[in-house]
């Protein structure tokens, strides 16, 4: 009945840190992109502490799974309030053409009305 326990909790654990370190690489992922790249780093060291809890496990070290857990408690409160704090705020409708191409519209107009004012 031991043994059936200890392996039950080295598969939980295993399990537990597959998943977080799949976390972890999905953080890195986010983060290779340029706009995500804040967001990206903050998600994969959110992750870490599940490792080290997920580690505690298979160790059957119950100070190491609860500090573990702590950890990303308090890291997964820091990654929402980020979140919510670092996002820009919504951008407004904007026109047809950006600034580039207004001051090229601007120079054909320009153009086109001293091409008629030359004709004539």
């Amino acid at each position: 009945m031991t043994f059936l326990l200890s392996l039950l909790l080295t598969l939980l654990g295993v399990l537990l840190l597959l998943a977080s370190l799949a976390g972890v690489a999905l953080g890195l992922f986010v983060a290779a992109r340029r706009g995500m790249r804040r967001l990206g780093h903050f998600f994969a060291l959110w992750w870490m502490p599940a490792a080290a809890a997920s580690v505690g496990v298979i160790m059957r070290d119950p100070v190491t799974f609860v500090v573990g857990v702590c950890c990303f408690v308090v890291g997964g409160v820091a990654f929402s309030l980020e979140r919510r704090a670092g996002l820009p705020p919504t951008k407004k409708a904007r026109s047809v053409f950006d600034p580039s191409e207004r001051t090229t519209q601007k120079r054909i107009r320009t153009r086109t009305q001293q091409q008629r004012r030359a004709a004539s």
